[in-house]
């Protein structure tokens, strides 16, 4: 069987650790009177507390307009832009804050990606949202179509994500999941019954940061649907697409 060696292989490569330099953390002062914390990326989180005139923070994260920084003391919260442009970096320069780039891609939290492609000689059509765990494992929840000739099919499942090198700009990713695989016949003159499968799947994967707040992915992945006359059938599975990061 064609999964038979991509499975053992994904295990590998999900459970490894790699290692990552540690980035440059950009530290401006503060000239205004004084600058809120939140506790989070929002105006409708609390502030946690105010950092006076002179002090120095580092600036770590970015959600949209909101970015994640700590004081010399450790104390951290979330600064909006239009404060934190009220700084000086250590040229003595304001602050400039450009548009999402490749540092926020490298630091997501989320991603929502929809893809098209083809499911065993069939149309396929995806959409997926993903959640980065850690830097290396996201969990992605995914529901797609097939449209064949014959038959329709519903995918709708969970997967694991193991990313071994998400500083790469362009990077390959790896995945194990499973869920539900229902088919539904076409054909009216042959009686055949809708199905509904449990499956397995295997995925290895390609993204590559294009600009700003998008994503390019093209993604193989094989299905092992488990039938009730325990016949297990297997399903190949190819996506190009897009997503954007938050």
């Amino acid at each position: 069987m064609k999964c038979r060696l991509l499975f053992p292989l994904l295990l590998l490569f999900l459970f490894s650790s790699t290692g990552f330099a540690e980035e440059t953390v950009p530290q401006v002062a503060v000239i205004d009177p004084y600058l809120d914390l939140h506790s989070g990326p929002g105006r409708g989180y609390p502030i946690i507390r105010v950092v006076k005139e002179g002090e120095w923070i580092s600036i770590h994260k970015r959600k949209n307009r909101w970015f994640l920084i700590t004081t010399r003391q450790g104390n951290k919260g979330w600064v909006a832009r239009d404060q934190l442009e009220r700084t000086l970096n250590r040229q003595g320069e304001q602050t400039t804050l450009k548009a999402p780039n490749w540092g926020d891609f490298s630091q997501r939290n989320w991603e929502l990606a929809m893809m098209v492609g083809d499911l065993d000689g069939s149309r396929a059509m995806e959409i997926s949202a993903l959640y980065f765990m850690t830097q290396n494992l996201g969990l992605e929840a995914n529901y797609g179509v097939g449209l064949g000739t014959f038959f329709t099919s519903e995918v709708a499942g969970l997967a694991i994500q193991h990313q071994p090198f998400p500083s790469w700009r362009v990077a390959p990713y790896l995945s194990l999941g499973g869920g539900v695989m229902q088919i539904k016949p076409k054909a009216t003159l042959v009686k055949s019954e809708r199905r509904q499968e449990g499956y397995a799947s295997a995925s290895i994967g390609l993204r590559t940061y294009l600009s700003q707040r998008f994503v390019l992915r093209l993604q193989y992945k094989e299905y092992v649907l488990f039938n009730s006359d325990e016949n297990n059938e297997e399903i190949i599975e190819w996506k190009i697409g897009f997503a954007a990061f938050f």
